[in-house]
């Protein structure tokens, strides 16, 4: 792995850059100027900007919340999230196969109406169960019964947001992939979409016509999530320490499994020129 101070040095080698969203360009509150000085630079040298995101929220939400932070549109050339890509594929993944009636787990009225889903409230008459995005202060004991409940009937979970943990005011909270993991552990069956996951790079990959991949550099904080997923396309990473990871960096041995495991090829403390 190589330390870099800069990002400038990447820019010729590259041609197109998939960046994360929260940790790397934004806190979820605010924009970073020097990592969107990093984009502003990237459009000068014509190279395309995708933005992937682990949101369980369509893109079009995604797009929205970019502009509100202070994101030009013309800053990127695609924009698609983990939401997006399981609204695209719940009928031939889910309906198709299991039925149409929905348990949400612990989601908002919005992402259900997002994902025009049938609820049910007794788990017992559902034909799968959804995750999206979790509110803080949750653990995965307040699910345990409910996933025993779940893992008895058999019932499929569609995970909309396969990331273990968000970064938010310098504490970190639990996301719907922790409790995805939890239950495909115990032996249920999960569906996820988002990184480091087939679904969405097929789609990235399709859209933008990419051909040659050592021309594919992944931008992220997540170790498990956007470096795991460039790796599994044989893209090259750029850890961005600044994010997630950040309560772990003064924990030796753990980081450096983790370093050790994922490999990524360069690594800054912040997104900047």
């Amino acid at each position: 792995m190589k330390n870099l101070k800069s990002f400038k040095s990447l820019i010729p080698k590259y041609d197109f850059f998939l960046f994360d969203q929260w940790g790397v360009l934004h806190n979820g509150h605010s924009k970073f100027e020097d990592a969107e000085n990093c984009l502003r630079i990237l459009k000068k040298n014509k190279k395309k900007i995708i933005l992937i995101s682990n949101s369980s929220r369509p893109t079009e939400d995604s797009i929205s919340n970019l502009t509100k932070l202070g994101f030009d549109e013309y800053l990127y050339d695609y924009c698609i999230t983990s939401g997006q890509i399981a609204i695209n594929n719940i009928e031939k993944d889910i309906y198709a196969k299991y039925g149409k009636t929905c348990y949400p787990l612990k989601m908002s009225n919005d992402k259900i109406k997002s994902f025009k889903l049938k609820c049910t409230k007794e788990i017992k008459n559902a034909d799968f169960v959804m995750i999206a995005d979790l509110d803080v202060n949750l653990s995965v004991l307040d699910f345990a019964k409910t996933l025993d409940e779940m893992l008895e009937l058999n019932l499929p979970l569609l995970c909309a947001n396969p990331d273990y943990l968000v970064y938010d005011n310098e504490e970190l909270s639990m996301c719907g992939g922790t409790v995805a993991q939890l239950y495909e552990d115990m032996g249920g069956k999960v569906f996820r979409y988002g990184k480091p996951y087939k679904p969405i790079y097929s789609n990235i990959i399709k859209t933008m016509k990419i051909r040659d991949f050592s021309k594919v550099l992944v931008v992220g904080d997540s170790l498990w999530h956007d470096i795991a997923g460039g790796n599994l396309l044989n893209f090259d990473g750029l850890w961005v320490k600044s994010g997630v990871h950040t309560p772990q960096l003064d924990k030796g041995k753990e980081i450096s499994d983790l370093l050790d495991n994922y490999k990524p090829k360069y690594a800054i403390s912040e997104l900047k020129i």
